[in-house]
């Protein structure tokens, strides 16, 4: 896949450009409804898929005060999308310049002049351009001006609940990780580097791989059980999210267990799937006392781990 950051550095003259619009945030069922036309249409004509798309949400522009963490930062949204078989990702800073384009500048420069666009596939309730004046009917009408199709995807509903970001975002901010991963069609994936952390895991049995906890991540303070994505291979694990209480607090941290494995991880990239949410993070009144509580956690993940569906991070399109 190539992934462009810039829309002035579209050199290449792709064949038959079918392009996606939209932020993307989760690449949820919708969004990969949406991807999957977009494939499809683009090997029909032995064409090039393409994502348009935003590094950031642009209401930290627009109105920085209601923009949401995101689900899938740019680094997991890249990977997704390069499993599910696009071509070609113009991932772009939003800014305030885009932020102030009238619709019909948006789609004469960038997608007639820019990426020659032969078709266009939106969402439903996709808006753009300046006030998100431009809806799918200004699509429409622009594109028979400019000779491209457009393709509108409905909302597509589980449960009689339409998928949205918005949705999954509430339940991730709840702890509902098995609810959010049926949205989502996967897991809630979280990707850091391992730092170094002060060893009082080790200290007690079970030493732990830390990851920041940006404010990207969406899931409560809390004991969860996941699976860590390293070396190629899937580890079993108990995670930690909070500020450690038991001995004082400190800044927030995202502290991971391996089950089976007790690898030195300082500097490795560990991407981690949430699978279920166990109990609150709760101060001890010894560490003597918390130890005894992670057994308790290590044994009931077992029932999670037994629970939750088997999955390939290639079949989930979460890693290449």
């Amino acid at each position: 896949m190539i992934v462009v950051e810039r829309v002035e550095d579209l050199a290449g003259d792709y064949p038959y450009v079918v392009v996606a619009l939209g932020t993307f945030d989760g690449v949820h069922l919708g969004h990969q409804e949406i991807l999957g036309r977009v494939v499809r249409r683009a090997r029909q004509e032995r064409g090039t898929a393409t994502v348009f798309t935003f590094v950031r949400h642009p209401l930290e522009v627009v109105n920085h005060s209601k923009a949401p963490p995101l689900i899938t930062p740019l680094p997991i949204k890249q990977e997704i999308i390069r499993a599910l078989g696009i071509d070609l990702l113009v991932a772009v800073t939003f800014s305030p310049f885009l932020a102030d384009t009238p619709p019909r500048d948006f789609v004469k420069t960038y997608l007639v002049d820019r990426l020659r666009a032969r078709c266009v596939c939106v969402g439903y309730d996709f808006a753009f351009g300046k006030g998100r004046a431009g809806s799918p009917d200004t699509l429409r009408a622009l594109g028979e001006e400019h000779q491209f199709g457009l393709d509108v995807v409905p909302a597509m509903t589980v449960d009689s609940h339409i998928v949205s970001s918005t949705l999954i975002r509430g339940l991730l901010s709840r702890g509902e990780l098995v609810e959010a991963a049926r949205y989502l069609g996967r897991p809630y994936a979280i990707r850091g580097e391992v730092e170094r952390g002060a060893g009082r895991g080790k200290g007690l049995g079970y030493p732990t791989a830390n990851l920041p906890a940006t404010a990207d991540v969406l899931i409560p303070d809390g004991v969860y059980v996941g699976q860590a994505w390293y070396r190629k291979e899937l580890q079993r694990a108990l995670v930690n999210v909070g500020t450690a209480p038991t001995f004082g607090g400190g800044a927030r941290r995202i502290e991971v267990h391996l089950i089976d494995a007790s690898h030195e991880l300082y500097g490795e990239t560990l991407t981690l799937f949430v699978l279920g949410r166990l109990r609150d993070e709760r101060r001890f009144e010894s560490p003597e006392l918390l130890r005894q509580q992670i057994e308790i956690d290590r044994r009931r993940a077992d029932d999670v781990f037994a629970a939750f569906p088997r999955f390939s991070p290639k079949e989930w399109a979460l890693l290449p």
